[in-house]
């Protein structure tokens, strides 16, 4: 009895010795980054990471971004990228991560928020990262099964990532979800800076010139980040202009299929209803919408929550001439969209739902030329079936 008593007693110094000695030597590592920064948020976490990446390598300051997003990369101060490999996600991953880039010697590292849950959203930061600047992109609607069911409940959860004495650059723009985020940052004695309003002006020579569609939010946050690195705005925006997209970037192929144009649209990855809204708008301002438009909503098991959000939005804010329902909850999508007004002769539901029927339908719902906007959920077999086909 007392010998297992003292075998358990080592075991434990021992994993506590090792745990101490992998702790100095993970700080040490990141201590020798000139500049780590911590990006979070509901949406456009990974374009926002990768922009201010690209900002980085324009610097010549060399550097390694790491996304979480639609497919995790690893990107390296070249710009080539690596697929993050793994069975589930682990915030363990950010330190394996650190400790394979710590023989190139990197000056910064770039780095997506991987937690969801506020306690590991913490842990990440103060236990793995201790950045040198965090980035809020914005406080939006969803994992509202860990971070709280309304806005005040998500932003407390987002700020349990704030850095302590540092800056957090800010991309929200609610005023009561602004003082929130702000009384936070005192107390970590972090100040809160924002994009100036009027920082919007002249981007559209920047669009016009990017290989994507990005969010305007995402440059002038990406920017203000350069600006309080003292990173010049030339530097900084020419950095914008050569960034590449994440995999599930807001992007638009164009593909002939029997004589027909069919532009899919990928907006699978943008899952709240704020943000959904004013893509769609985006879209519409900029001319992408002006011909025959459809809806394609997958919905997976595990989100029954979405179903009913774009069942509401789809009627009441977009004018979308079809919808194809895809996934799960096939039949109670299309009842909430038909008690929210929309046509139930326009709501399609395939029979066998495979890639070629699907491209068989969008082909006869087609006359000359379609928009097929996706939406809803990105990982599901057709949604990345579809996304290959027409980004091939």
């Amino acid at each position: 009895m007392y010998l297992e008593i003292i075998f358990i007693l080592v075991f434990f110094i021992f994993l506590l010795l090792y745990y101490i000695k992998e702790n100095a030597t993970h700080q040490k590592r990141i201590s020798k980054m000139r500049y780590i920064v911590h990006v979070n948020g509901i949406r456009g976490k990974s374009s926002v990471t990768r922009l201010i990446g690209e900002i980085f390598r324009e610097a010549g300051i060399k550097t390694f971004v790491k996304t979480t997003g639609s497919a995790a990369r690893l990107i390296y101060p070249n710009g080539d990228e690596q697929v993050v490999k793994r069975r589930v996600a682990n915030i363990i991953e950010q330190v394996s991560i650190i400790k394979s880039i710590s023989d190139y010697q990197p000056e910064a590292f770039v780095v997506e928020c991987m937690a969801v849950d506020p306690l590991l959203q913490r842990v990440c930061e103060q236990r793995m990262l201790n950045s040198t600047v965090g980035v809020l992109t914005n406080v939006r609607e969803d994992h509202q099964d860990k971070m709280g069911w309304t806005l005040e409940e998500i932003a407390n959860s987002l700020c349990e990532f704030i850095p302590y004495d540092s800056i957090l650059v800010c991309g929200e723009n609610n005023p009561y979800l602004v003082k929130i985020i702000k009384k936070r940052a005192k107390e970590k004695n972090t100040r809160v800076v924002r994009p100036e309003s009027n920082i919007f002006n002249n981007f559209e020579k920047i669009l016009l010139q990017m290989k994507y569609i990005e969010h305007q939010e995402n440059i002038a946050l990406s920017l203000k980040v350069a600006e309080v690195l003292k990173i010049k705005k030339k530097i900084a925006i020419q950095g914008i202009i050569n960034s590449k997209p994440d995999p599930g970037a807001l992007r638009i192929h164009v593909k002939n299929i029997q004589g027909k144009n069919i532009s899919f649209i990928n907006a699978h990855a943008i899952n709240d209803r704020e943000s959904i809204i004013k893509v769609y708008n985006m879209l519409k301002d900029r001319g992408y919408l002006d011909k025959k438009t459809i809806g394609m909503l997958y919905n997976r098991f595990d989100r029954p929550d979405r179903v009913e959000m774009f069942a509401d939005v789809v009627p009441k804010y977009m004018n979308l001439d079809a919808v194809i329902l895809l996934g799960s909850y096939k039949s109670i999508a299309k009842l909430k969209l038909i008690e929210n007004g929309y046509p139930s002769n326009k709501i399609y539901i395939l029979n066998r739902e495979n890639l070629k029927n699907l491209i068989m339908l969008l082909c006869q719902l087609t006359d000359e030329e379609s928009n097929v906007i996706g939406m809803v959920n990105i990982h599901g077999p057709i949604v990345e079936e579809t996304v290959e086909y027409f980004s091939s």
